[in-house]
């Protein structure tokens, strides 16, 4: 109780009321002035630490994706000059190799035009063939059976198959 003059109480919300009136209803008050209960400032906090953890998460796996390309692409890169290097000395030891026989086929007396035009044509014989090899293999670039698939799904007619020529079913 309070020393005032009305010998009235204070209430909470700081009106005073005289004694024996009702009080007065009490203003409904704004929902952020509201503290949250115990749970749901619970549920929140736990929200707040998922959303965090999801986003720590994202990024750490963009660093690790970045991470991984960068050494891929270093990678790749070690690899062609990997391959060169070794080309190289393929293409030297080749050399050597022709270099040999020809010394041994002029040591057994064969005439040294007759022998350079035999490796000669031995060479472009393997060179044909692999060009060739290679030329089928350009076929397996051309992606047919996912352009195939596109095709189906983007509600275009059915494509020929792209090794018998037939359209598909």
């Amino acid at each position: 109780m309070s020393s005032r003059s009305f010998n009235q109480e204070e209430q909470p919300t700081g009106s005073a009321v005289p004694q024996g009136t009702a009080a007065p209803a009490a203003e409904p008050a704004a929902p952020a002035a509201e503290p949250l209960a115990p749970a749901a400032a619970d549920i929140v906090t736990l929200a707040a630490s998922w959303a965090s953890a999801a986003g720590t998460r994202v990024r750490l796996i963009s660093e690790l994706a970045l991470a991984e390309a960068k050494l891929a692409a270093i990678s790749i890169a070690l690899m062609a000059f990997l391959a060169m290097l070794a080309a190289a000395f393929v293409l030297g030891a080749w050399g050597l190799l022709v270099a040999g026989v020809i010394h041994g086929l002029l040591q057994l007396q064969f005439p040294l035009l007759p022998v350079l035009l035999a490796l000669v044509g031995l060479h472009v014989l393997v060179a044909a063939t692999a060009w060739r090899a290679a030329v089928r293999l350009c076929a397996n670039l051309e992606f047919g059976y996912t352009r195939q698939q596109f095709g189906q799904r983007l509600g275009q007619q059915s494509p020929q198959h792209p090794d018998t020529g037939t359209e598909n079913p």
